[in-house]
């Protein structure tokens, strides 16, 4: 049983080191994720930038096999001179209107043609996967980063679902609230148990030590009471058959004079009395 016991309370410890770290796990990514929402939206470009590096996903099969649909790429962000420098055969990220509705997305392919027209500078671009070259020209100011080779594979629709405001609030803000509402709970329950420290705790050994002793008075209780029963019917059975009580015997009847004697007997004469 204390074996038993024992190898309960030591799995219930793993199991619990397991969830607290993948707890904390979700928590630095929503923290990650939060930060990328932020920069994107307090950013002009409107991409994620930390520390000089653009966090861009990549929603298109444009650009494969260089860079597949999916990724994520952290490409280095320029400043307004190195805008103006780059070469055939780098690949950019910038802004253009893809869809024609007149809000700029943010696009990543492979400068194919360096244009300078007295000072201003654009750039023709294509995606490796693309037959043609994209149908417009891309203006060194629209310009937001270089592609240098660092991607992370498979997690580019993941963050851009989660960048979106439905995304944001069902997987990250929801949780995050479950997750400190657990917290609290913990801790009040942890609190009470401070409180109650001092206060003998029942344990599950005593808990089957009561029911085993309660159980044993039971059957001890009954057994006397059956003696008991057997011992009055033995006295029953022996006891001798007595008058009721509260009753008296009858009187016997009176057993009447024979008839000569109280009858026809003649009165003695007495001396001295004539006939």
């Amino acid at each position: 049983m204390e074996s038993t016991n024992k190898q309960k309370s030591t799995g219930k410890k793993v199991w619990s080191v397991i969830g607290n770290v993948l707890i904390w796990i979700f928590i630095v990514f929503s923290v990650v994720i939060t930060v990328f929402a932020f920069s994107a939206q307090s950013n002009s470009d409107g991409v994620p930038t930390i520390a000089g590096k653009v966090i861009s996903p990549v929603l298109s099969p444009s650009m494969e096999p260089t860079i597949k649909k999916g990724d994520i790429i952290i490409s280095r962000k320029l400043n307004d001179d190195e805008k103006k420098t780059l070469a055939v055969e780098n690949i950019i990220s910038f802004k253009a209107d893809l869809d024609g509705d007149g809000t700029p997305e943010v696009n990543t392919h492979r400068i194919i043609e360096r244009i300078d027209e007295n000072g201003i500078v654009s750039y023709k671009t294509k995606g490796d996967n693309n037959q043609f070259q994209d149908n417009y020209t891309v203006a060194s100011s629209d310009v937001i980063s270089i592609y240098e080779g660092s991607r992370i594979a498979f997690l580019g629709n993941v963050i851009e679902f989660l960048m979106q405001p439905t995304g944001f609030f069902v997987c990250i803000v929801i949780p995050l609230i479950l997750f400190f509402l657990f917290e609290i709970i913990m801790f009040v329950r942890k609190v009470i148990e401070v409180k109650n420290s001092d206060k003998k705790q029942i344990t599950v050994e005593d808990e089957e030590m009561i029911k085993k002793k309660a159980i044993e008075e039971y059957i001890r209780s009954q057994n006397e009471a059956a003696e008991n029963k057997q011992a009055d019917a033995h006295e029953t059975e022996a006891a001798p058959e007595t008058e009721a009580p509260g009753t008296e015997a009858a009187p016997e009847p009176e057993t009447p004079a024979p008839e000569s004697e109280t009858q026809g007997a003649e009165p003695e004469e007495k001396p001295g009395e004539n006939k």
